[in-house]
This record gives C-alpha cells, structure tokens and sequence, in this order.
C-alpha cells in the first residue's frame, strides 16, 4: 500500500531557489534586454565646413599736401609780436615742408631730450617740437603727408579744432595752410591722466589756438 508523502511548504521554497542558483548564465532568462543590447553604433558628427572670409581693403595712398606758402608768409607778416615776447623763429635757411606753428616761449633747436627747454625738430615731411610743463607736455607734430583712399582727393583747406581724450591726457588735431598738425598734451601724472585729466577742452583749444606762426618758407 503505497503511503502519501507530505512535503512542508518551506522545503519546496528551498528546492526553488537551490535550482535557480545552479542555472548557467547562458541559459538565463532573467536578463534584461538593455542588458543583452549592444549599443548601436553612433555615427561621426559631419564636420564643419570652414568658411573664408575675404575681406577687400581699400589701399591708402600717402600724399604730399598742396602748401599754401603764400599764406603762411601773409600771416606771418601780419604777427601781432610786442617787444619783449620770448618768440621763436625758424632761421630763414632751414628748409621747412610745412609752415611752423610754436608756442610763444624760449625754444631750442637742439635734439629733442638734450635739455629740459623747448625743443624743436624739422623732419622731412614736417617738424616736431616738445614744449614742458607744469602738469602736462605739449607735443606739437605738422606734416605734409595726406592719407588719400582710392576715389577720394586731398583737401587744402582749413579745418575746425578736434579735440578727443587719450590714454595719456589730450589732443587736438586740425588742418591748416594744406598741412596736418597734432598738439597733443601729456600729463605729467599717470593717475591723473587716467581720472579726471590734467587738461579740459577748453583750455586746450585755447592753447591750439594761441600757437604763433614761427617759421614758413
């Protein structure tokens, strides 16, 4: 007579788990398909094409300005000079490419550097002068020389006080006789030139504007 036998609940649970210990990994079915994928293969990003830009420049061509002597010596007969005033005139044989305009003070002709005085320098294409002061230096550059864009021709005539700030203090630049002159002011301070500047428009107008005619041909 065969007998029935009855097994406990707990031991089936064990006999479960002990098989699926024993499964192969290659017959398991309990991974995931995210695990089984092989990434898909990412194609390359399509480079950039690089783009050239070409840029056209317009050529700028250096000219020597049309003079007006016949002015400048008009003028410089006309000098209102009281007896007394310290005016510096360029000798008559130094040979000038534009007419000279100086402040009225002692200048000297020496090399500029050699003294602690006003300088003055003739060029080849105009002059360069340095005039010391107290809280800035005035630099005084005439030339002759003209930048002209093709299509665009020269000007002779005079042209209004432009005044603009600069790292280093001021300038003024103007057109005068067909020549180019910069009256730049340095300050003799760094900070000062940086802050609030040692010199305003006014007074550097003013002093462009007192600048006599010292020397023409």
């Amino acid at each position: 007579m065969l007998k029935t036998v009855l097994i406990p609940a707990a031991m089936v649970l064990a006999l479960t788990s002990a098989c699926d210990k024993i499964r192969t990994p290659g017959n398991s079915e309990t991974q995931s398909e995210a695990e089984v994928a092989e990434p898909a293969d990412t194609p390359p990003a399509p480079e950039t094409p690089i783009v050239e830009e070409v840029v056209e420049r317009a050529s700028v061509t250096l000219k020597r300005a049309e003079i007006d002597w016949e002015a400048a010596r008009a003028d410089y007969a006309a000098r209102e000079i009281t007896p007394g005033d310290n005016t510096f005139s360029v000798a008559s044989e130094t040979e000038l490419s534009v007419p000279v305009l100086l402040p009225s003070a002692p200048i000297s002709t020496a090399s500029v550097g050699d003294d602690d005085g006003m300088q003055f320098r003739p060029l080849a294409d105009g002059y360069y002068a340095v005039y010391p002061g107290e809280a800035y230096d005035m630099i005084i550059n005439g030339t002759d020389r003209l930048a002209a864009a093709p299509g665009r021709g020269l000007t002779a005539t005079d042209t209004a006080l432009r005044f603009e700030e600069t790292m280093t203090g001021a300038q003024v630049s103007f057109s005068r006789y067909g020549a180019s002159y910069l009256v730049e002011f340095a300050c003799k301070s760094a900070d000062t030139a940086i802050s609030e500047g040692c010199i305003t428009e006014a007074d550097a107008k003013a002093a462009v504007q007192d600048l006599l005619l010292a020397g023409t041909q």
